[in-house]
């Protein structure tokens, strides 16, 4: 497992590839120079690294107007039911929301600026089950529309193949697909931490501590051989409450720490009364540590003393390696069977201070890593398994295309979670059950493309 630096950086690269072939030309603003040796992945790093995002949407853009009229006339026409449908299903589940959440919103007494803000952290969660519906009716709505009207029919006697005019909607599919890994992966993974935080700012009683940061901390670090026992600890500002911490040194520990020699067998122990991650050390305060050494006997074996004050920089413990403890070790398997909450990052942070996991353990995680990634390209599998539905001739009510949208949904989500209870049972191998819809739909598409006449 490896996690790019800038995933988006190297998503986006490919999808200007994929345009500027079925665009077929290659781009002018690259310049003379350019065009001779001309790299995507190069032409994006530069553009995001000199001039910024806005200028790359902008040449990106002016890409775009180099297409086909084709591909603008079908872009157009999916384009605008798409956003109807976005925000026709956002209202109805901001909405709904809004009923069920208004009295918790009232008890943490919440202004109207507070709930737009709660619900912006909120946005990634919906993102991520609205966008493929919405371009599902959309797709199958404009297609139907296309089909029933004979265009299709037109575009092909004008010598154009099936694969080529479906990539309009592949690419499509493929740009919202990159969006959304990217605003899960890196806006959606603060925003649990983010709504605690809110509400905590408007508790009813100022400088109370509210229970929504403040989180039970217990594991061991079994890569390092530290025991961490926590009763309370903010997830937000790092303090915690009576900690306790005890450290098994194994094999191959050397060197010292405040004049005692870190040896082989060694256990330290810690107790405070607080302590807190700041300038990237850990800091504790009121401590009583102790020394053990079974090796030896008399006075070497046993040390203890106590500290107004001890900073600790052999604790490489973090502060997001600690959430990423707390939140997942929180999880239940009937949570993690309904849909892949976990990041990238999360899981990386868990596999370092868990090198060696039981195969129950291992299978969750695994299933979760791999539904991760599987989860944004929803959006790509929707555009291959609608065009076969919504571009087969013959006339039909447009309606027709949004009931079979319906059903397809329904299909999907009852695969993704079947193969996710699957996954993280074990039943079946975690990448298989977390791939099983979309290598399903997938397969089934190209199969029906291939056979359309």
């Amino acid at each position: 497992m490896f996690f790019c630096k800038s995933p988006a950086a190297v998503i986006t690269a490919l999808l200007i590839a994929v345009i500027q072939n079925l665009v077929r030309r290659k781009p002018t603003f690259l310049g003379e120079a350019g065009l001779r040796h001309y790299s995507p992945k190069a032409a994006v790093a530069q553009a995001l690294s000199q001039r910024g995002l806005c200028c790359f949407l902008g040449k990106f853009a002016s890409t775009l107007r180099g297409m086909r009229l084709l591909d603008r006339y079908f872009l157009r026409e999916l384009l605008i039911p798409f956003v109807y449908c976005l925000c026709g299903l956002f209202v109805f589940w901001l909405t709904f929301n809004l009923l069920d959440d208004l009295e918790d919103f009232q008890k943490a007494n919440l202004a109207a600026a507070d709930v737009g803000i709660y619900y912006l952290h909120k946005l990634p969660e919906l993102l991520v089950v609205v966008v493929p519906v919405a371009l599902l009716l959309a797709m199958m709505h404009s297609l139907t529309s296309h089909s029933r009207h004979n265009e299709f029919i037109a575009v092909r006697a004008g010598g154009v193949g099936v694969w080529r005019f479906s990539a309009v909607y592949c690419v499509v599919g493929l740009i919202c697909s990159a969006l959304l890994f990217w605003i899960n992966e890196s806006w959606g993974a603060r925003g649990e931490l983010s709504i605690a935080a809110l509400q905590a700012q408007r508790h009813a009683e100022p400088g109370a501590k509210h229970e929504a940061l403040w989180s039970l901390l217990s594991f061991k670090n079994h890569a390092a051989g530290r025991f961490w026992m926590v009763p309370k600890y903010n997830r937000q500002t790092t303090e915690m409450i009576d900690p306790h911490i005890k450290w098994e040194l194994g094999k191959g520990a050397s060197g010292q720490w405040n004049g005692w020699p870190l040896n082989e067998g060694v256990i330290i122990e810690l107790k405070a009364k607080s302590g807190r991650f700041a300038e990237g050390v850990w800091t504790f305060k009121n401590v009583w540590l102790q020394r053990r050494n079974p090796s030896q006997t008399g006075a070497q074996s046993y040390w203890q003393t106590n500290y107004s004050a001890l900073k600790v920089p052999q604790f490489t413990e973090t502060p997001r390696q600690l959430r990423s403890e707390i939140r997942i070790s929180q999880l239940k398997n009937i949570q993690l069977a309904k849909e892949a909450s976990v990041s990238l990052r999360e899981i990386a942070d868990y596999l370092a201070l868990h090198p060696e996991l039981s195969p129950e353990e291992k299978a969750r995680l695994d299933t979760q890593y791999h539904g991760r990634l599987a989860r944004p390209l929803r959006c790509l599998v929707v555009a291959f398994i609608a065009f076969p539905f919504g571009a087969a001739a013959g006339r039909r009510n447009a309606f027709a295309g949004v009931a079979g949208s319906v059903f397809l949904c329904f299909v999907y989500f009852v695969l993704m979670r079947f193969g996710l209870t699957l996954g993280t049972g074990g039943s079946v191998p975690p990448w298989l059950g977390a791939w099983l819809p979309n290598i399903l739909f997938s397969s089934a598409a190209g199969l029906m493309i291939a056979k359309m006449r």
